[in-house]
C-alpha cells in the first residue's frame, strides 16, 4: 500500500493548527466539501463523483475528462463551461491553487467539476477501467536535470499503465514550454504500439491548433514574456 499523507486535521488538531499558521490554505481546502477532496480515498471519491454524474443532464452519455496538475483551475473551468454535459476531474497538490480553483468553481456555480489533492500517477486507484475519455496534462514539472527526469509524469511506464483506463475513442492532450521534455514524450509515444499521435506542433500559438486552445494560467504569464514556443500534441490510445 503506497504512502498517503496524514490527515492532521482529524488525527492531531494541535499539529494541524501549527501547520495552518504557516499555510492558511491547508485549512481553507476544507471549505468546499461538495467539490474538493483534500484527502481522497477511492471510497469518498466514488461517492462524490457519483453525485457529480447525477448533476449532468444525461448520465448515459457523459464523457469523463481528467486534468493532472490543474493549478488554479482556469483551463479546467473553461473546458467544463464549454462542455456542461461532461464530467471533469482536476488533480493538484498545492493547497493555495486548489483553494483558488474551488473558489472560482463555486462562484460560477459550476456543477460538473471535482477537485482532488492527489498525485497524477495514482489516478488509476480511483477510476475504473475504460472510464477516461480525455486525459489533459498541461505544463507539468519538466524535472530538467537529467538526474531528476525519472520523476516526470509522462513516461512509457505511466502511459502503458494508463492505457486500460482509456475509453474507446479517447484522447491524451499534452502541452509544455519545455521542448526537450516535449520531444522526449513525442519519442516515447512514437515507440509505443498502443498510442498514435494525431496532432503535433512545437509552436502551438502559431499553429492551426491554436483556434481550439484554452489558455492556462502559465500561458497567460507567457504572453507577458514574449510567448515562448509551446509544444502541443494529441494522441489516441489504440486497440480500444
Amino acid at each position: 500500500m503506497r504512502f498517503r499523507p496524514r490527515n492532521h486535521r482529524e488525527d492531531n488538531p494541535e499539529i494541524f493548527a501549527q501547520l495552518v499558521k504557516n499555510n492558511p490554505y491547508m485549512a481553507l481546502v476544507y471549505d468546499y466539501p461538495e467539490l474538493l477532496l483534500p484527502h481522497p480515498t477511492p471510497e469518498n471519491f466514488q461517492q462524490l463523483w457519483s453525485v457529480k454524474k447525477r448533476a449532468v443532464s444525461d448520465a448515459h452519455s457523459v464523457k469523463s475528462h481528467v486534468e493532472i496538475g490543474c493549478g488554479s483551475g482556469r483551463y479546467l473551468i473553461e473546458l467544463a463551461k464549454q462542455n456542461p454535459q461532461d464530467l471533469f476531474l482536476g488533480l493538484e497538490l498545492r493547497y493555495k491553487r486548489l483553494v483558488f480553483a474551488a473558489k472560482k468553481i463555486k462562484q460560477q456555480n459550476i456543477s460538473n467539476i471535482l477537485l482532488m489533492r492527489e498525485r497524477g500517477e495514482f489516478i488509476d486507484e480511483y477510476l475504473p477501467l475504460n472510464s477516461i475519455d480525455c486525459l489533459h496534462i498541461n505544463f507539468p514539472d519538466p524535472w530538467s536535470k537529467k538526474s531528476r527526469r525519472k520523476n516526470r509524469i509522462l513516461s512509457a511506464d505511466f502511459l502503458n499503465r494508463m492505457h486500460p483506463y482509456f475509453c474507446s475513442g479517447a484522447e491524451l492532450r499534452f502541452k509544455t514550454d519545455h521542448l526537450e521534455y516535449f520531444e522526449t514524450v513525442t519519442g516515447i509515444l512514437q515507440e509505443l504500439d498502443n498510442f498514435k499521435i494525431v496532432e503535433h506542433t512545437t509552436d502551438l500559438h502559431r499553429s492551426d491548433f491554436n483556434g481550439n486552445n484554452i489558455l492556462t494560467e502559465f500561458e497567460l504569464l507567457f504572453k507577458s514574456k514574449g510567448n515562448p514556443p509551446i509544444g502541443y500534441l494529441s494522441a489516441k490510445p489504440l486497440n480500444k
